[in-house]
């Protein structure tokens, strides 16, 4: 009679835990099609939120709206998109992050399909509202999902080239409403803009179908044996699932946000994603007006939204290699006070070279700040409330978001110009820099 061997127990010493399995197996081409596959999605984040600047003139027009419900419907969105950040947020920690993945990104397409057919102010607002739900639940879940596939000495790096993928909805978007409103004009232009918008956006859920739940998440569920599959299929190694280790993993719970534990980082990291939501939607939703409104310098519009896109590029680049270099802390508190000091500078600008050169380096240093958040956000906090994490910063960045158009026009109001709106810009950015020196550096840290 054969005897059947019980399979040999692995001693707890000589287990591996992912970030083990991740950091030996280095950066594979799974990771390349990752990269590429959430940042596509990205693309369409921007692009979505970018495209109201150059749509709310249109409507107003059509519809004849007063400047309170154009503003609703310029924010409509970014209103959507804080209910997304916190509700799709909390689930991907409790459901996994591949569904919300996957969700988000099909409810955004449906809803900016459907935004074409509005026929009146309060259903354009309405479904702008329902698609921003979409956005963010993109923006909370994609750094979430990535950082848990990235090897750790490549992590910060590749965060931050997700990132990369904002200008070029800008320039999208850009390009979009230069052919739609301005080429094909009419009542319909801003229609078929939607309908264009939203096909990528179809295809982008088709592709993402090919990627795998986080094996951070799967081991941290007990499901050891889909976490090796996945991390075979990352790295290209045979992962035994008894070699992996599993900790403990205690029920997560939003409260643990505001924990005695993470309280002072909650605190100051929503204090940063503020300031960054504040200067960059604030400015950049009021660009188009304000570069509508400088005569001094006689400058087209396109070109220098164009040029803002572009200088978004090399801020991108910058950051990819700082946040390796120098750190993710003193690379954000840089790149807000600099950013702080270019937003001055175009403010006050009073020749054609300075202004442009100031616009550049506000797209340059503003951009390349929100390149470096993503990955110190990522590492502050445990896999068990990392996208509940991103989901609090979203939610209060999104309602500062909302308030930072506001503010802006409130101020040109009070004083009927534009320098006072764009020196509160680049003082949001100094403070925000002053409250990064208060944190604690994450590179080189283990995802807990």
């Amino acid at each position: 009679m054969a005897v059947v061997e019980a399979p040999a127990r692995v001693p707890p010493s000589s287990r591996m835990d992912v970030e083990d399995v991740l950091r030996e197996g280095g950066f594979t081409s799974f990771h390349r099609r990752a990269v590429a596959i959430t940042g596509f999605a990205w693309t369409f984040v921007a692009m979505e939120i970018l495209l109201v600047g150059f749509t709310v003139p249109v409507f107003t027009a059509i519809w004849g709206l007063s400047g309170s419900f154009a503003g609703w419907i310029a924010a409509s969105a970014l209103g959507g998109s804080l209910v997304g950040s916190v509700v799709l947020g909390r689930l991907a920690d409790r459901i996994g992050r591949r569904r919300i993945f996957l969700g988000a990104i099909l409810w955004y397409a449906v809803f900016t399909a459907l935004t074409a057919l509005a026929w009146g102010p309060g259903a354009l607002s309405a479904f702008r509202f329902l698609a921003g739900i979409g956005l963010g639940g993109m923006l909370v879940v994609d750094p979430s999902l990535l950082a848990e596939y990235l090897p750790p000495q490549r992590r910060g790096r590749f965060l931050v080239f997700l990132d990369f993928f904002w200008p070029v909805g800008l320039l999208l978007a850009t390009g979009l409403s230069w052919l739609f409103l301005d080429q094909v004009g009419g009542d319909w232009g801003w229609r078929w803009l939607f309908l264009a918008a939203s096909f990528p956006a179809f295809l982008a859920f088709a592709a993402r179908l090919s990627l795998p739940e986080s094996p951070y998440f799967l081991v941290r569920r007990g499901r050891v044996d889909e976490a090796a599959e996945v991390l075979e299929e990352i790295t290209g190694r045979k992962v035994a699932p008894e070699e992996l280790a599993a900790p403990e993993e205690p029920r997560s719970s939003v409260r643990e946000l505001v924990s005695k534990r993470l309280r002072s980082t909650s605190g100051l990291i929503v204090l940063v994603w503020i300031a960054l939501n504040i200067s960059y939607y604030g400015l950049f939703l009021w660009l188009p007006f304000v570069l509508q409104g400088e005569k001094q310098f006689s400058l087209n519009v396109y070109v220098l939204l164009a040029l803002s896109a572009l200088s978004q590029f090399p801020g991108y680049a910058a950051s990819i290699w700082l946040v390796e270099r120098i750190g993710r802390k003193p690379t954000l508190a840089l790149f807000l006070a600099l950013g702080g000091v270019s937003a001055l500078t175009f403010a006050l600008a009073d020749s054609a070279p300075v202004y442009v050169a100031a616009l550049f380096f506000v797209g340059f240093f503003n951009l390349g700040a929100w390149g470096a958040v993503y990955p110190y956000t990522s590492e502050l906090f445990p896999t068990r409330v990392r996208s509940s994490a991103f989901g609090m910063v979203e939610g209060f960045g999104k309602g500062a978001a909302i308030g930072g158009p506001y503010l802006f026009g409130a101020l040109i109001d009070w004083t009927g110009d534009t320098v006072w709106s764009l020196i509160f810009i680049a003082a949001v950015m100094a403070v925000g820099a002053v409250v990064v020196l208060f944190g604690r550096e994450t590179r080189g840290e283990r995802l807990a």
